[in-house]
């Protein structure tokens, strides 16, 4: 019985031998093809990584961008005509405008020669569609403001702006209201179509040059003066100061915001082309905004 054990073991022991494992050289191409493998995996996988980053940056930058964009285009076709101005330095652009805080008909105001301080106007209603409110509100009234430049709106000494005390309504509702000015004042023209603007606070929109990167800057709260001033004179001054977007180019080349005046025959047209950057994507916003030419 042993020998016949033996004789087995000894008849099939290359079969033992050939099941014994795998060779060096099988091993090595094995591990040759994981890594292959792997880097492929590794490279696909960087790949649609990035290409998720570069997604969700460019979406980023778009979205900013349309902020913006948008909320300066609303707040331009509510600028009181003839308020549009800008200045231009190598570092930054601003563009400033004074918004309607309401409009309103009036019936009788003071013209040159005579003085008054009260204006009997037609019961309005503030931008925002609720009852108008003035008590000490530091609010301005502007008739026929015609001056390209923004003077009539800026410069107090040109007799189309003057502040304003208070606003009563009438006790019925077919009488007029009354607007009392801070003084007796005299204006210096009627409006062809009787229309007077209640104002406050202008508003800047600054693109700014850092560091060869440039951002956009929202300034508000702050006075009507009659000259126009950058970014670092608002903040002097106390404006408030909101950041709107990052990632723009700016160049004297290829300024921000080009303002064409308007004239009696056509209204105010602002070009805003704001291009923003980064990471080599390039987003350009390009659009006009007419500004209604009705003093």
């Amino acid at each position: 019985m042993k020998k016949s054990v033996q004789s087995f073991m000894h008849k099939h022991r290359p079969l033992f031998k050939q099941s014994a494992g795998f060779t060096l050289m099988e091993l090595i191409i094995v591990i040759i093809l994981l890594g292959v493998m792997a880097v492929g995996i590794t490279g696909f996988i960087k790949l649609t990584t990035q290409t998720y980053l570069n997604v969700s940056e460019r979406d980023e930058l778009i979205s900013s961008a349309r902020f913006v964009v948008e909320r300066l285009n609303r707040e331009l076709r509510n600028a009181v005509p003839n308020s549009i101005r800008q200045i231009n330095t190598v570092t930054e652009q601003c563009l400033e405008f004074t918004p309607i805080v309401a409009s309103t008909v009036y019936t009788d105001i003071p013209v040159s020669p005579q003085n008054s301080d009260t204006l009997e106007v037609i019961p309005f209603i503030d931008i925002d569609g609720n009852d108008y409110v003035c008590a000490n509100c530091n609010d301005s009234i502007a008739v026929y403001p015609t001056n390209v430049l923004g003077q009539d709106i800026y410069n107090s000494n040109n007799n189309k702006r003057f502040s304003l005390d208070s606003y009563t309504l009438p006790i019925a509702p077919s009488q007029v209201a009354t607007l009392t000015l801070d003084s007796a004042e005299s204006f210096a023209a009627h409006s062809p179509t009787s229309r007077a603007y209640i104002i406050n606070s202008p508003i800047s929109y600054c693109v700014i040059l850092t560091g060869g990167e440039a951002k956009i800057e929202r300034f508000s709260n702050y006075y009507l003066l009659q000259n126009q001033l950058g970014s670092n004179d608002l903040l002097a001054l106390g404006a408030s100061r909101s950041l709107m977007a990052e990632s723009l180019a700016y160049t004297q080349g290829e300024l921000p915001f080009t303002v064409v005046n308007a004239t009696l025959q056509r209204n105010a047209v602002i070009q805003i082309k704001l291009i923003f950057t980064r990471e080599g994507e390039r987003v350009v916003f390009d659009n006009a905004v007419h500004i209604n030419n009705v003093p």
